[in-house]
């Protein structure tokens, strides 16, 4: 009896820090996009996962879903393009122009081969709601065709808002569980969202819980939403 007494008071002592992760989390993110992304989430569980396997529980299909990339099935991965929100630019710098500029030769003359330079223009949201801007540039020695191949390909590429209430939630969480860890350790190296692969990978290996709030939560940020 007193067995069962300890393991009940543990149980409650489980769920009450971990609703307490949830609620320090919501209060940082804010109102608005907390509704938002708990919309996404269930337009992702009833409608994505649902059709892709409708034959399945919700854990399961998660975790077919992580199978699935782990095969390199990424069908569920392409056209997930999200139109601007203001959750989507408190997570990521979203691109807001792109374009090629070229190196002139001495002689002013322009070449097919002359180095040519991508940029990129983004932007995002900062703790206080206000639009921000940063930009970036690669210089590359391809072909001028080739180098705007390269534009369109990426013009709809993200990065991480490292100034934004999202990453100051995820930090905030108290007792942060291993995989809220992974997660931030790799985006703060490369500024990037992980590869699904990678991600997939690390949460089945280490059966990571497909129940949890935020394992959910950031399966679908960092995999379906840009």
């Amino acid at each position: 009896m007193k067995i069962k007494k300890v393991i009940f008071i543990l149980f409650a002592m489980i769920s009450l820090s971990i609703y307490s992760q949830q609620i320090e989390f919501e209060k940082t993110l804010g109102k608005e996009n907390v509704e938002t992304l708990n919309s996404l989430i269930r337009d992702f569980e009833t409608k994505t996962l649902k059709n892709e396997y409708p034959n399945l529980k919700t854990e399961n299909a998660y975790k077919e879903f992580l199978k699935d990339i782990l095969k390199y099935n990424y069908s569920l991965l392409e056209n997930r393009i999200f139109p601007e929100s203001k959750l989507k630019l408190n997570i990521y710098c979203v691109p807001d122009s792109t374009w090629v500029e070229e190196r002139e030769l001495s002689s002013g003359k322009k070449s097919e081969m002359i180095k040519t330079k991508y940029k990129t223009k983004y932007k995002c949201l900062n703790p206080k709601g206000k639009v921000i801007y940063s930009s970036s540039g690669y210089f590359y020695g391809n072909k001028k065709s080739k180098t705007l191949r390269l534009v369109e390909n990426q013009k709809d590429d993200v990065q991480i808002n490292f100034n934004s209430i999202y990453l100051k939630a995820l930090e905030e969480i108290p007792n942060k569980s291993k995989f809220v860890e992974y997660y931030l350790k790799n985006i703060k190296l490369t500024a990037d969202p992980i590869h699904p692969f990678l991600m997939s990978h690390y949460i089945l290996k280490n059966n990571i819980d497909i129940n949890d709030y935020f394992t959910k939560r950031l399966i679908f940020i960092n995999m379906f939403y840009r």
